[in-house]
């Protein structure tokens, strides 16, 4: 089977190893893992690796999602009408998707053909210009063998989930072109200065995005089509195309492409030159996509990922796996994270090449656990602030106190002690009295969960184990890294808190930070900057040769600006950032992504933002702090009873000072409870119950601290003010 399972000898006591004589001044030795020599008929390309899978099973479904039920006559419908969704799910099959995706793919060459992608961005005379990178082998004008249709050009692709975004990337893989996305959430400027910079020349967009895409049209003189993914009624295809004709861009719907590119005289056959061994070798070497960083800072990068890059990524994970979806029946993968992120994506790609069908949400996160529910996934992804949330109301409930928080409580504790001691996360008492309504909170089917983005705190990664009874691993990785380099072992008891053993596609360095305290000396174990060298690597950052040097140093180690260490038994733990390291005036260092982690576990936040500033001496936060616990603060300090639900009251009650003094007490508690130093207590606080708007927040959650700076500047100036000065008479916050 395309999954494999762990080795019969598995030893955990030595997971990755050091390579003898590799460690040199001022880093650690190199780690490796070679468990398991090549497999039989792996497929060296993202097109072989759906080829392949399809032959497994041409019926099976691929892609499931819920209907989408009519509006109701008796009400009218409008721009701002909420959909409404079925509890039926809606499968395509592997093989119904390959034949899109061929009749696609044959399509987007034929544009080419006609000339109609042309425009005055060129490369070498030669337009849409095809994307190129220093050391990457690419097609080149002259390179015509595929129908007589240059490749290697962009396809933009904006949206949210749905199958028509991966018929569109898999037609890239299958017909040699390159794939860019668009965050969802990011808007319009965005996709812009994508479009721009890759540059783009024609996009795929869902009917939302068209107004915006037309806006900007003329800012992009690359972009020349712009295609619809959803069916537009004669009216408004009719306005919309006239609008893109006054600004020379032709508007097309994706049904038109594919049914134009299944005729005779249109259709090619997918997949390099069939015979051509250097069309072969040059697929498995080229450009797959520029996958453009969510950036917590300043403009995105465009990642340059290779075909390479992705296939062995792909292959490395699926070596150890659960024996729950190893054998071949069918089995379903929750899919709610942006595919515009290389996590979500690469996660795709492992579930075809593993055969099991993708599951989209309706994309609405508080839709999240209905969908869960309906859709009863075997496997699911998440990231920490959405597993901390888990964490939080569980623990809730164990403090409430009364017979249900006491059970509660009693079965944590035993299955925590069973797990603990035996590696098992079952327990056939209270799993069916007391974790049974919890499993079904997410459709009560999930064998494997995985965490990547940042790092699980050891409690959070041990609640979500005995509450839903499965394997729950972290993983480490990033855009440059196609979203892994390390991923744990659910039965190993001692993994958790780190991110897994080192991959089999690449290597591991730490390279000594001293300026931090980091060095390759340290006891018990070395630490430093983690580097990253191998199959799975990044060649750099597109039309970007500084930001590549400063990444990529000389010998090909990626620099990850991580700060980790590895332990006896070969797992590797994140300790630190370097780039989000601060050191406040009085000379310390502050870090301030791993002192979130730790204050938010607090069930009173929602979000949490700490602040830290070079010209001060101590940090302040941002909270956003959930209702319910919200209305228990507010009652003991203000001796107020409001509703959880009443969000104004809420809102104006935490801005009370004896509000902000009860919650930095809390904070102060937390501190002394991690053993914080003094500097690390946060001194100053704004409350809030308003979510952290998109623009704050990257698609996976993380918070861009340079736009929150400036967006919360009043807010986090007055709380450093009321830090400085507790008793003024002036302090107005």
């Amino acid at each position: 089977m395309p999954f494999v399972n762990y080795p019969d000898d598995l030893n955990l006591n030595r997971l990755s190893a050091p390579i003898a004589g590799t460690k040199a001044e001022g880093q650690s030795a190199i780690w490796t893992k070679e468990w398991y020599a090549s497999l039989p008929n792996e497929p060296t390309t993202l097109f072989e690796l759906f080829e392949q899978s399809v032959a497994r099973h041409p019926s099976r479904a691929l892609f499931l999602r819920r209907a989408l039920l009519p509006s109701s006559p008796a009400a009218p419908s409008s721009a701002t009408q909420e959909p409404t969704y079925s509890r039926t799910l809606v499968p395509t099959t592997y093989e119904e998707i390959q034949t899109r995706r061929s009749n696609l793919g044959s399509a987007l060459l034929a544009l080419e053909r006609q000339g109609r992608l042309q425009s005055s961005i060129s490369n070498n005379g030669a337009s849409p210009p095809e994307i190129t990178h220093p050391g990457v082998p690419y097609y080149g004008n002259s390179n015509k063998a595929k129908g007589g249709s240059r490749r290697g050009w962009a396809v933009g692709i904006w949206s949210k989930n749905r199958e028509e975004w991966q018929i569109i990337d898999l037609a890239c893989q299958a017909y040699g072109l390159v794939g860019v996305s668009f965050y969802e959430t990011l808007g319009p400027d965005v996709a812009q200065y994508i479009t721009n910079h890759c540059p783009i020349s024609i996009t795929f967009a869902s009917s939302n995005h068209l107004a915006s895409i037309l806006k900007m049209a003329p800012k992009c003189p690359s972009l020349r089509i712009v295609v619809s993914m959803d069916p537009l009624a004669p009216s408004e295809h009719n306005l919309l195309s006239q609008w893109a004709a006054s600004i020379g861009i032709e508007l097309m719907t994706m049904d038109e492409l594919e049914k134009w590119g299944s005729t005779n005289e249109i259709y090619l056959e997918p997949g390099p030159v069939k015979g051509d061994q250097n069309d072969l070798q040059l697929d498995r070497e080229r450009i797959a996509t520029i996958s453009y960083t969510s950036g917590t800072t300043g403009d995105p990068k465009g990642v340059v990922l290779t075909n390479k890059n992705l296939t062995y990524a792909v292959r490395s994970n699926v070596l150890g796996s659960n024996e729950a979806i190893t054998g071949g029946q069918e089995w379903k993968y929750l899919s709610y994270l942006p595919l515009s992120h290389i996590y979500e994506r690469f996660l795709h790609f492992v579930v075809i090449y593993g055969d099991g069908t993708i599951a989209f949400t309706t994309g609405d996160v508080t839709k999240l656990l209905e969908d869960a529910q309906i859709i009863q996934p075997k496997f699911m992804a998440g990231v920490p602030r959405v597993f901390n949330r888990i964490h939080a109301a569980v623990k809730t409930q164990m403090d409430a106190g009364g017979l249900k928080g006491a059970l509660l409580k009693k079965a944590v504790d035993a299955k925590l002690h069973n797990w603990r001691t035996t590696g098992s996360v079952t327990h056939p008492l209270y799993d069916a009295l007391v974790f049974r309504k919890i499993r079904a909170l997410l459709g009560g089917q999930l064998v494997y969960m995985c965490s990547g983005a940042a790092p699980l705190t050891s409690d959070v990664h041990e609640m979500l184990k005995i509450c839903f009874g499965c394997e729950v691993v972290q993983g480490y990785g990033m855009t440059e890294t196609i979203g892994t380099c390390t991923k744990g072992i659910g039965q190993d008891v001692r993994a958790v808190g780190t991110v897994g053993y080192i991959q089999p596609c690449n290597d591991v360095k730490l390279v000594e930070v001293a300026e931090m305290g980091y060095t390759s000396n340290d006891k018990p174990n070395p630490r430093g900057e983690i580097c990253l060298k191998g199959y799975n690597i990044t060649p750099g950052y597109l039309h970007n040769p500084k930001a590549t040097e400063e990444t990529i140093d000389t010998d090909g180690w990626f620099h990850t600006g991580d700060i980790g260490e590895v332990d006896v038994y070969g797992h590797l733990k994140i300790v630190d950032r370097v780039k989000n390291v601060i050191k406040l005036s009085q000379g310390e260092y502050v870090a301030l992504e791993k002192l979130e982690s730790l204050y938010a576990l607090d069930p009173l936040f929602a979000s949490l933002l700490v602040h830290g500033d070079s010209t001060r001496s101590s940090i302040v936060a941002i909270a956003v702090l959930d209702p319910i616990q919200a209305a228990s603060v507010i009652s003991s300090s203000l001796g107020k009873n409001l509703k959880p639900e009443d969000l104004t009251a809420l809102e104006s009650a935490v801005a009370d000072k004896k509000v902000r003094k009860a919650v930095l007490k809390r904070l102060a508690r937390r501190a002394k409870e991690h053993k914080l130093n003094g500097f690390e207590t946060i001194k100053g606080v704004h409350l809030t119950l308003a979510p952290f708007p998109d623009e704050v927040m990257t698609p996976t959650l993380k918070i861009k601290r340079n736009v929150a700076a400036k967006k919360y500047s009043k807010e986090i100036e007055e709380a450093y003010q009321e830090a400085e000065n507790p008793d003024s008479a002036q302090s107005k916050i």
